[in-house]
C-alpha cells in the first residue's frame, strides 16, 4: 500500500524460559476479493508503482503455497 515507502519488519520473538509468556494475535485482513496495490494518494506525485495490483485471495494462497521464508512473499506482487 506504501509502494514499499514503508518497511515492515520481521516479527521474532526472543521467549524468556522463566516466565509465562500469553500472545493475543489479532490480524485485520482485507476481504478475498478485495485487489491491493499502492494506494492512489502515494503514486499522486508521479511515483511510478512498484507493486501491481494482486487479488488478495492470490496473495493468501500464494503466502500458503510454500514454505514460510520471510518476506519474499511480497516478490508477487512486484513488478
Amino acid at each position: 500500500m506504501s509502494n514499499g515507502r514503508y518497511k515492515s519488519i520481521e516479527h521474532r520473538v526472543a521467549a524468556n524460559g522463566s516466565k509465562n509468556r500469553i500472545s493475543v494475535p489479532i490480524f485485520v485482513n482485507p476481504r478475498p476479493s478485495d485487489l491491493i496495490s499502492p494506494l492512489p494518494e502515494v503514486l499522486a506525485s508521479g511515483e511510478k508503482a512498484v507493486y501491481k495490483q494482486v487479488l488478495y485471495s492470490d496473495y493468501v494462497k500464494h503466502f500458503f503455497r510454500k514454505a514460510h521464508d520471510g518476506k519474499s512473499t511480497i516478490e508477487l506482487a512486484k513488478i
